[in-house]
């Protein structure tokens, strides 16, 4: 049986097991639906099933705990030109 972990954030009704639409990402990340498009297109894990775009909530979280060492203003860098951190 595993615990989540205390510092992890959850989105109110969703379990890890489920599927996360660019809203509930956003809504995690506390961040607007054009940052996630913009971080979709820099790395940020998804998957396309016809057309439309999900995450996985763990690959979300990994891609964050990968990303966390940037400064906000070096995240719009990176955001802004397109490069890998």
């Amino acid at each position: 049986m595993s615990t989540p972990d205390q510092h992890s954030q959850s989105v109110p009704g969703e379990t890890d097991s489920d599927l996360w639409t660019s809203e509930k990402v956003a809504q995690y990340l506390h961040v607007s639906l054009k940052t996630v498009f913009n971080l979709r297109r820099n790395g940020l894990p998804f998957l396309k099933l016809g057309g439309a775009v999900r995450f996985i909530p763990q690959e979300v979280k990994d891609y964050l705990v990968a990303h966390r060492g940037l400064a906000a203003h070096r995240w719009r860098q990176v955001i802004r030109t397109g490069e890998r951190p």
